[in-house]
């Protein structure tokens, strides 16, 4: 293999380490190196104290590592001058820094379970631009668990939200994202997200880059009222930009291995070759661009 497609993957590690036990899983058979990064004094972003299970974490890892190919990197990584945001954001690009220059370099949180890992892998080698530029991938949401299955997201005009994951460039400004130009692919992200018990909510809400951006308080609220009874009811319920997601499924079931393999073969949303190839266009992106700022 070429050293400059090596695979090289960097997760944010905190209190929710344990969701590490179904995403790791799924890119390690792939990867080359691996960054568990966790702050050394299990402290988060926004400055909390959380209860963390060092020997169970430590003994997953040795379990799973038969490879030797996983590193923990530990650091101080929730400096009280910086916000939240600010934080994860150095967290990031030191996770970066860490694995050094050359490869690719993919950033997941522990949440995020890849539906084809080995399918984007082979996407990422075969790439070829002179280009800087962010690999990205649509999320599939999920919002709430409950004994009826879940409860997933359903984006403005049934567009998936991308979210940046691989570079050849790493730096982040903003969680994964920069200035960089967006490459749009079908691999799918699905994404655990809101869907975990109210206790892990409360403490997720609290604590991620995101907690000073929206009314928190207000949305766990809204969060714990949603059931199968009203869950038709919920619109435009972004926490920080409504209108990008418009409505709910709800989708029966309760195994996420299952989910994982229907996902395989029935996607959530059709992503079209041509889409992208139209999306993927710089130079198209660049003339949407000039008319925006002409006003046409």
């Amino acid at each position: 293999m070429n050293s400059g497609d090596s695979i090289n993957i960097g997760f944010c590690v905190a209190y929710d380490w344990e969701f590490l036990k179904n995403s790791l899983p799924l890119v390690y058979a792939d990867a080359d190196r691996i960054c568990l990064s966790i702050d050394k004094d299990r402290i988060s972003w926004s400055g909390q104290v959380y209860e963390f299970d060092n020997d169970a974490f430590y003994a997953f890892v040795r379990k799973i590592d038969h490879r030797g190919i996983i590193e923990i990197y530990e650091d101080d990584f929730h400096q009280p001058s910086l916000t939240a945001m600010q934080n994860e954001v150095r967290q990031r690009n030191l996770i970066a820094a860490r694995l050094g220059k050359g490869g690719w370099h993919i950033q997941l949180d522990t949440d995020e379970y890849f539906v084809d890992f080995r399918g984007f892998t082979n996407f990422l080698k075969r790439f070829r631009s002179n280009r800087i530029v962010n690999i990205c991938c649509p999320w599939y949401t999920m919002f709430k668990q409950t004994d009826n299955g879940w409860f997933f997201i359903r984006e403005k005009a049934n567009e998936p939200e991308y979210i940046p994951v691989a570079t050849k460039h790493p730096h982040y400004d903003y969680g994964r994202r920069n200035g960089y130009f967006n490459i749009k692919t079908p691999f799918v992200l699905l994404h655990q997200s809101w869907a975990r018990r109210e206790e892990e909510i409360r403490q997720k809400i609290s604590n991620w880059g995101h907690k000073d951006d929206f009314d928190v308080s207000s949305y766990f609220l809204r969060w714990k009222h949603l059931d199968k009874s009203n869950y038709r009811d919920y619109h435009n319920f972004h926490p920080i930009e409504p209108s990008n997601w418009s409505s709910l499924d709800l989708r029966p079931g309760n195994d996420l291995n299952q989910l994982l393999l229907e996902l395989r073969s029935n996607p959530p949303f059709l992503i079209s070759a041509r889409s992208l190839r139209r999306h993927n266009s710089i130079w198209r992106s660049r003339l949407r661009s000039l008319l925006s700022k002409l006003g046409l």
